[in-house]
């Protein structure tokens, strides 16, 4: 008889809430940076920690290799964590760094 063992690992993350626009983003609990907000470049507040929300969708920076989350029907202009510009255009294969 074969036994499966399934592990859930629970990643723990810190909310945060932009003063200026309202968006939403969360990061690893083990990051010691806080994020800058990735539509307007605004401060960003600690509103709380978490285990996780299903509703967010993951996004990793191609240059400083940054992860953070956002909801699902947002799309990140610039890196929470570094200047690097996030594609707007599927046909876009060249990122800026503006």
């Amino acid at each position: 008889m074969t036994y499966e063992v399934v592990f859930l690992i629970i990643t723990y993350m810190k909310e945060f809430e932009c003063k200026g626009c309202g968006t939403f983003v969360c990061v690893p609990a083990d990051k010691n940076k806080s994020p800058v907000c990735p539509e307007c470049r605004g401060v960003m507040l600690l509103i709380g920690n978490s285990g996780g929300q299903a509703d967010l969708k993951e996004f990793v920076c191609s240059e400083c290799e940054g992860v953070f989350f956002m909801q699902k029907d947002k799309l990140p202009y610039k890196c929470a964590f570094c200047n690097y510009t996030f594609s707007t255009s599927p046909r876009l294969k060249q990122q800026e760094r503006l």
